[in-house]
């Protein structure tokens, strides 16, 4: 079946003639590349449109079930298509068959990868498309959080341990002379979306030799810190060369934004590959990662990205979102499970992330310096959870079907579950707390054993909650008072919500001893 298409914009070659001019396309194609590697009933095929036949028209196609470097394909153009409004368009071919794949129907989603590059068009010889003087960067700024790729804002001043890495550079020199050795400068700069603020870092330089990939990790210095109260940041990573002005120069940069909102993420948002547990045992299976954390803070939610599949299979597969203590680097005592369940739903144009909230009654406050967060499984089917292959946390996941937990390690292409942890407030409310009149409020004694007392200024509360750190509420009390009963609850750190009539709320920590 035809699969995907990348098609040109219309090109007028109705002024070429074909007796002086010979328009040459050229361009390098992969297969399997990161992704599933094609099989041979699959193919990659190009395609001229004719404006004046109104039909597209086979003009090149490849084969095969191996996995491949970058080959170049250069092209005369026939002369039949010299007319305003040519196109030309690249289509997959691929299969889809529940005998080929594990996992069944909802595995049937990303197969039969293609990469396409240098595409080009022009009346050159075709010597002058075979020697490309590109020296380029392939590869974005990446690794510049350690093993994140984005971390909560909130939280990224108490994270500068992992802010503090290398800048990676993969330089490819397409001259096919290996002896053409050229000297190429490399440097870096920041700009902070938030504040306008660029930093630049020194120039380092290297000699490259021709037909070669080269590799450079260099110190990255500039930090990443929030300067201001904003809800969010960005900040884009530009990596540059520094070449001959007789080089190609649109392949000398790659940028990279880091967003910071309110979530930890290890993947860098395209799925390669997918993810899932079936079969006869995979209803009430487990899938957990572990996530390290650098502050205190509530869990909220989870953001889960799932491939779209064959026919839409996966869109009404249930599960349930769950989180776990860390018990030495393996899941431990369940903390939360969803009472709802929840669907991968429909899904319009590209994959995406689609948050799935906590229960609005529960706040999850992590203590700890790391949690465990995933889903348990109504179905068994697979439920085609994307999978980034940029990035390998396998050592951070774990699954768990017959009652252990187990971590599939070798067992699969190392990479990431497209799972994100989003953090909130301290407690999830469902007012906002009033800048200036909290601070009037004061809890004392505090450590409290028998009795807790209230006193307040402008801020009137006309209910109160004590809630522990799983979220569970102890104790509630409604209309105005100046003090609650704790003798009936026992010692350990809670939260005291105080909620006014306009609905915003106050929140204080309080330590109850006996």
């Amino acid at each position: 079946m035809s699969s995907d298409k990348l098609t040109s914009q219309p090109i007028d070659l109705s002024s070429y003639n074909p007796e002086t001019d010979t328009v040459r396309l050229s361009f390098f194609y992969q297969a399997g590349g990161k992704g599933e590697v094609p099989e041979k009933k699959d193919s990659l095929l190009l395609e001229y449109y004719s404006p004046s036949a109104d039909k597209w028209e086979k003009a090149w196609f490849a084969v095969t079930d191996t996995s491949s470097h970058f080959s170049q394909v250069i092209l005369a153009v026939p002369e039949a298509y010299y007319q305003a409004g040519f196109r030309f368009r690249f289509r997959n071919y691929t299969s889809l068959s529940v005998a080929e794949v594990s996992g069944g129907e909802g595995a049937l989603s990303n197969v039969d990868c293609w990469n396409v590059d240098y595409i080009m068009m022009d009346t050159r010889p075709a010597s002058e498309h075979y020697l490309i003087d590109d020296i380029s960067l392939t590869e974005a700024p990446r690794e510049l959080l350690d093993f994140y790729e984005s971390i909560p804002w909130l939280h990224l001043n108490d994270a500068q341990e992992i802010v503090r890495n290398f800048l990676h550079y993969v330089i490819r020199n397409l001259s096919p002379d290996p002896f053409d050795s050229v000297n190429v400068g490399r440097t870096y700069f920041t700009h902070d979306l938030n504040t306008g603020v660029f930093q630049y870092d020194e120039v380092l330089n290297s000699k490259f030799g021709g037909a070669s990939v080269n590799r450079a990790n260099d110190a990255f210095f500039i930090p990443f810190t929030r300067e201001d109260d904003s809800p969010e940041g960005a900040v884009e990573v530009t990596a540059y060369l520094i070449k001959n002005d007789e080089q190609y120069k649109p392949n000398d940069t790659t940028r990279t934004i880091l967003n910071f909102r309110d979530y930890y993420a290890y993947d860098d948002g395209t799925p390669e590959y997918g993810f899932g547990i079936s079969g006869e045992s995979a209803a009430g299976a487990l899938l957990a990662c572990r996530f390290r954390l650098y502050r205190a803070d509530t869990l909220n939610a989870l953001d889960i990205l799932f491939n779209k599949t064959r026919n839409h299979f996966n869109e009404g597969l249930e599960f349930r979102i769950c989180a776990w203590k860390d018990a030495g680097g393996v899941p431990g005592e369940l903390i939360y499970m969803s009472p709802e369940t929840f669907t991968p739903g429909e899904q319009e144009g590209m994959a995406g992330f689609r948050r799935y909230r906590f229960a609005a009654d529960t706040a999850i406050v992590i203590t700890d310096t790391s949690v465990f967060v995933g889903w348990k499984q109504v179905t068994e089917d697979f439920l085609n959870l994307g999978y980034d292959v940029n990035r390998n946390t396998l050592p951070r996941t774990y699954v768990n079907i017959s009652g252990d937990w187990d971590n599939p390690g070798s067992s699969l292409i190392p990479g990431t579950v497209m799972i994100r942890a989003v953090f909130g407030k301290e407690i999830i409310t469902g007012g906002e707390e009033i800048p200036g009149e909290k601070e009037e409020v004061e809890i004392y004694p505090n450590p409290a054993s028998d009795r807790l007392f209230i006193r307040t200024g402008g801020f009137r509360p006309v209910r109160l909650r004590m809630v522990d750190l799983q979220g569970r509420v102890l104790l509630e009390k409604s209309g105005e008072t100046d003090g609650l009963d704790v003798s009936s609850i026992p010692a350990g750190l809670y939260f005291l919500q105080l909620g006014d009539r306009k609905g915003s709320l106050v929140t204080r920590k309080v330590v109850i001893r006996h």
